[in-house]
């Protein structure tokens, strides 16, 4: 008989151990058992160890003591089976543990009628930057595991923005996109779909503001200073990739800023 996760440990955001028996009264328990919810099959215990502290190794008892009250934390699961079983030389968590990680590939695995609406169902799993609150995540990092979770957010953001766009779902499309930019709020493909979507419920000051989000992003507060000769606008080719100043163009409903007098006019 297959065993039903019973605690949900989520790290697509601020990490949260949802379904623990009790508060974990240490603060490197929800390190510990964030570390072992992403590496389902197991960890010895220098893996987590050097994840954990990996600046310093601890007394062993603090190693031992961070175990046990992450331990009686979880608690038991409905079997009565320890959700943190007892291991010799390697912890694993038991099956009654999951992740919003894991329920997000499941869902952005979905194809077919029934994709729409799991990719959504997906997206919504994503609440802000990863791991957020953790005292130490290089792991995730060195372990390529944040960039591969980046990336399988931002590519479902993107198929999912693109499949409400086919259909005319502009709304849609800017909710998927706008839990893509949580993660990656950098990714200029995210911007030009966010620009596709305004312009798809006819609002050309969404596309604007698209812009002005993105161009504050890239420069900070410089981009309030510039100004084209004669106090014209800021041009976005000289902050952003041309694909995104292109895009920009063809949908914006302002002049595009060039020098008096050269003759050409403005796209819109």
């Amino acid at each position: 008989m297959t065993m039903l996760p019973e605690v949900l440990v989520r790290v697509l955001g601020p990490v949260e151990v949802i379904g623990a028996a009790r508060p974990f009264r240490r603060a490197w328990c929800v390190e510990l058992v964030t570390y072992l919810a992403l590496h389902p099959t197991g960890a010895t215990a220098d893996a987590w160890t050097t994840a954990l502290w990996p600046d310093r190794l601890p007394p062993e008892p603090t190693r031992f003591s961070t175990v046990s009250e992450a331990r009686r934390a979880l608690g038991c699961a409905s079997d009565g089976s320890d959700h943190l079983p007892r291991g010799v030389g390697r912890l694993r968590l038991a099956p009654s543990v999951t992740t919003d990680w894991a329920q997000f590939r499941s869902l952005a695995a979905v194809q077919g009628p029934r994709a729409a609406g799991a990719w959504a169902a997906a997206l919504e799993l994503v609440r802000g930057p990863l791991l957020g609150g953790l005292r130490s995540a290089d792991w995730a990092v060195l372990e390529g595991l944040q960039a591969e979770m980046e990336g399988a957010i931002v590519q479902l953001a993107i198929d999912a923005a693109e499949h409400r766009l086919a259909r005319g779902d502009g709304r849609g499309a800017e909710l998927a996109v706008r839990r893509g930019l949580l993660v990656s709020p950098y990714d200029e493909r995210l911007y030009r779909l966010l620009f596709a979507a305004a312009d798809s419920q006819g609002n050309p000051a969404g596309v604007e503001s698209a812009m002005g989000e993105l161009l504050r992003l890239v420069s900070g507060e410089a981009v309030h200073q510039l100004r084209v000769p004669h106090g014209g606008p800021v041009d976005p080719a000289e902050w952003v990739h041309p694909e995104t100043a292109a895009m920009y163009r063809s949908l914006s409903r302002r002049p595009t800023p060039h020098a008096p007098g050269d003759g050409r006019r403005p796209l819109r």
